[in-house]
């Protein structure tokens, strides 16, 4: 399991935590917090004619996206605190945790709570459906879910959160197009940026392949049969179909800037 001191740990030093709640507490106000920033970007956004202008939902959407970049910052933070800084969970990638480990999957799983409840919510409300995006947000939730559940992996857990470092800038990509920003110089270069994490995401992808297979034998003999196959479903999904497509997709954006949704729209009508 790892040291899991706050005494020891130095990101729980640096932010001043002492102790940490219980899990449901964490996972509880992770989810809670999500639903207020959602609420919260509501009220910020009414102020916008931008946003006024929008559809319902894409007035959802845009809310949804406020609560996803803070996400994205979050986890970008924190993957590379563990990757650069904190090099304690590289020592074992299937036991080693730390104390700010243990809460960063907490919160990691409070707010997939939020974002399926979203997700699946508004899927139904507007009779839409996004397969890569559902099977991204359901098998975070399970997958995060049982790394609380066996307290195991927690490098791969951590260091997979870098992925999240494009989310940021999709959100902002939306948003410049929706406010009618997409020919100028700011959204070229938040795509451009956006495209090139793409590809980075790639390689860090198999840069977790190549971890699992470097301690091979730890991973075969400690890993939880659960965390195993959650872990590789994911990974392969992510390296083989849903990184590749995304990377497609946000490619011909910066040649041809549209809102996917809107144009799928236009298509059905």
């Amino acid at each position: 399991m790892g040291d899991v001191s706050a005494k020891t740990d130095p990101l729980a030093q640096l932010i001043g935590i002492t102790a940490i709640p219980s899990k449901a507490t964490v996972i509880s106000y992770s989810a809670v917090v999500s639903f207020a920033v959602f609420g919260l970007s509501y009220i910020v956004s009414f102020n916008s004619a931008t946003y006024r202008s929008l559809k319902t939902k894409e007035k959802v959407f845009w809310c949804l996206a406020f609560a996803r970049a803070l996400f994205g910052v979050f986890c970008t933070f924190i993957s590379c605190w563990y990757i650069f800084v904190d090099t304690t969970l590289f020592e074992d990638v299937v036991k080693a945790s730390t104390f700010s480990s243990h809460l960063a999957v907490d919160v990691v799983v409070g707010f997939f709570i939020f974002e399926c409840t979203a997700f699946f919510s508004s899927n139904i409300i507007f009779r839409e459906f996004d397969m890569a995006l559902a099977a991204h947000h359901l098998l975070s939730l399970l997958g995060f879910g049982a790394i609380v559940y066996s307290e195991k992996i927690h490098f791969f857990a951590t260091v997979s959160l870098l992925n999240e470092m494009t989310t940021p800038f999709s959100c902002v990509c939306w948003m410049l197009i929706k406010a009618k920003l997409a020919d100028t110089y700011v959204w070229k270069i938040n795509q451009i940026i956006l495209v090139h994490l793409f590809h980075c995401r790639t390689l860090l992808e198999g840069y977790l392949f190549l971890m699992s297979y470097r301690q091979w034998d730890n991973v075969i003999t400690n890993m939880p049969w659960y965390n195993f196959m959650l872990l590789y479903v994911f990974l392969s999904l992510a390296f083989f179909i849903l990184t590749p497509y995304w990377t497609y997709k946000k490619t011909k954006q910066l040649f041809k800037p549209e809102d996917w949704n809107h144009s799928e729209e236009k298509k059905k009508k």
